[in-house]
């Protein structure tokens, strides 16, 4: 089987293409910069000359038919995240239009399995208690969250028109060797570097890249039509999220506590200057909301019996953060 890859000059792109050519699949990949596809090989001891590159940029639609011409199956990773206002145009562009544009092309062509990777962001607020896959799809307000709630509906729309699409949705993804360093990544270094750590009601889904590489490729089936697949991963509440940061870093991390209502609050103000003065401020209301009440995933689909060992957390953490010192993202120890 033959298997395109986009995004794979981002994490979870990267780490799904080196990963399917360990499962022996022939992976070609859908890159603008051969060099820099090659520089983020490098942890990887593979080279660029295992791998079918294609040229191209999923925004221009013209060299998407020949980047799917001749394979059997699609992984999309391509997407970017930003919280920035002037960048609201491209969200839109990258995460939907160019999205549409991919997932189309590949089932004109009759591709199977077609995987989209989404984000549990798409579904978020969650409906209960447990999130699943088929939670209905959200109606965010943050230019983020909303680009994933539309490449959703462009997903599940294909998949009632008959397409073999298979949609995953991760936690916050991480892992070592990130060649964009991450958003999330980049919150856990500020923890580390200023020794406090938010603490509030609540918790977050972090998401292994490799475990999450290992499912995409273990998705790549033909034959078993449309699904969808949480794939959350490790759920830990702000506490344990301070204190086993601070095990795997070794230093000391206070926690800054701020209760749920009160910083659900601090976002509404958040949105109310950010509506006044036209600058973008991290901390909104639907990012509060996010913060405070997301809720474990039913991952039991895709890796409650996956076929290969996870990570683990604890494993996942500390990988992490001794990558981020050997690439210098944070002082060594």
């Amino acid at each position: 089987m033959k298997v395109l890859v986009t995004g794979a000059t981002g994490l979870v792109g990267l780490f799904s293409a080196v990963q399917c050519l360990r499962d022996g699949y022939s992976v070609r990949v859908l890159v603008r910069d051969a060099d820099k596809f090659a520089r983020c090989l490098a942890p990887f001891n593979v080279s660029a000359g295992h791998f079918d590159i294609a040229l191209g940029d999923i925004t221009e639609a013209q060299t998407l038919a020949p980047a799917l011409a001749g394979c059997n199956a699609l992984i999309h990773c391509a997407g970017i995240f930003s919280d920035r206002l002037q960048d609201a145009e491209r969200l839109q562009r990258i995460n939907v239009q160019a999205c549409r544009d991919v997932l189309e092309a590949a089932a004109a062509q009759g591709l199977d399995p077609i995987i989209h990777v989404s984000s549990y962001l798409a579904l978020f607020p969650p409906a209960g208690k447990v999130q699943t896959a088929d939670d209905r799809v959200a109606q965010p307000s943050s230019m983020y969250a909303r680009t994933k709630a539309a490449a959703e509906h462009i997903a599940r729309n294909l998949q009632d028109a008959g397409a073999p699409l298979v949609t995953v949705y991760p936690g916050s993804v991480q892992g070592p060797h990130d060649p964009t360093f991450s958003i999330g990544s980049q919150l856990l270094a500020d923890a580390i570097r200023s020794g406090r750590y938010l603490v509030t009601e609540g918790g977050r889904s972090f998401t292994d890249v490799r475990d999450l590489a290992h499912l995409l490729s273990n998705l790549l089936q033909p034959g078993r039509g449309a699904r969808r697949i949480m794939c959350g991963g490790y759920y830990l509440s702000y506490d344990e999220q301070r204190a086993l940061l601070e095990r795997v870093s070794g230093r000391t991390i206070k926690a800054q506590r701020i209760p749920g209502p009160l910083l659900r609050l601090m976002g509404s103000a958040g949105d109310l200057a950010s509506r006044v003065t036209g600058r973008s401020f991290a901390l909104t209301r639907e990012a509060a909301e996010v913060l405070t009440r997301s809720v474990p995933c039913d991952d039991r689909p895709g890796l409650a019996d996956p076929g290969y060992p996870l990570v683990g957390v604890e494993q996942s953490f500390q990988d992490l953060v001794d990558w981020m010192r050997e690439a210098g993202k944070l002082p060594r120890a």
